[in-house]
């Protein structure tokens, strides 16, 4: 028997028995920490079966243990997972300078790190905060060779998606993950390297110097093109910028606007195309 716990931006949880939760992915998506009152139809399928090829890889690769249970009687937009105690932390590992990082620190958009770069985001908090290492431990009551661990899990992790993905002339630019503790052991929980956590390339066009979105980033980037105008002012912003300069004054927020029908069936093929470009399998 099922019993609905919540729902998030894009996960509806169950629980199905004392130890064992339900992910029923849908076909909502969200940026800015808003949903969209717009469905991609598939998503929720796509996401779940992506997220269970990269659960299977990292368990077969021996890399760490993780609230995935194998269970074929599921639906291909279901996941049957171990209940854990989610870690209130959002690890952001970058390889490339791109999104957030280049809005804030500049510097060549689109160049290789010479090292991977780590962030740290709260998770439970109304938006998404970035925190130093120190704020992350007492948040989270870690301890410090917890932190390097997941640290190095996440780039073990990395490793396999890149391997995987540039045979599909992909990039691997950045991604999240999130981690969970059961019976005092850390283990890798909720999705991730789906469009909606990481962001890909196209390997062939960044070579010619371009940078083809292959994630929900091609979302992100649709709504700070997207003129939205003040029913105040009357004045033409980007939605995005409008929304952010709300945030700031701490004023109402402006409902996002729905995609429009080209955009709902550009978004549908790219993440359909992006399961067949990660996995190597018909969708």
């Amino acid at each position: 028997m099922e019993t609905f716990l919540k729902s998030g931006k894009v996960k509806d949880i169950y629980e199905i028995a004392h130890n064992l939760l339900k992910f029923k992915f849908s076909n909502r998506i969200s940026v800015f920490d808003q949903i969209i009152p717009s469905e991609i139809m598939t998503k929720g399928e796509v996401l779940c079966r992506i997220a269970k090829f990269w659960f299977d890889l990292v368990e077969k690769e021996g890399i760490c243990k993780t609230q995935y249970v194998p269970d074929n009687n599921t639906r291909p937009d279901e996941m049957t997972a171990k209940k854990t105690e989610v870690i209130p932390l959002e690890f952001i590992v970058r390889h490339y300078n791109a999104g957030s990082y280049y809005k804030k620190h500049g510097g060549k958009y689109g160049e290789k790190f010479s090292e991977p770069l780590f962030e740290i985001t709260t998770k439970f908090e109304k938006y998404d905060r970035l925190i130093n290492e120190e704020e992350a431990l007492e948040i989270s009551k870690l301890k410090k060779a917890d932190l390097e661990n997941i640290k190095e899990t996440i780039l073990k992790i990395d490793a396999v998606i890149e391997k995987q993905v540039e045979k599909r002339n992909l990039i691997h630019v950045d991604g999240k993950k999130e981690f969970g503790i059961l019976n005092g052991e850390i283990l890798l929980i909720d999705t991730f390297g789906t469009p909606d956590e990481d962001r890909f390339w196209d390997a062939e066009e960044y070579g010619k110097g371009n940078f083809v979105e292959l994630s929900k980033e091609f979302v992100r980037q649709y709504y700070e093109n997207l003129l939205y105008v003040c029913p105040k002012c009357n004045e033409k912003f980007s939605y995005r910028d409008f929304l952010y300069a709300q945030r700031e004054k701490n004023l109402s927020e402006p409902l996002i606007p729905p995609l429009s029908d080209d955009m709902l069936k550009k978004v549908g093929d790219l993440y359909a195309g992006m399961y067949e470009r990660i996995t190597g399998e018909k969708f």
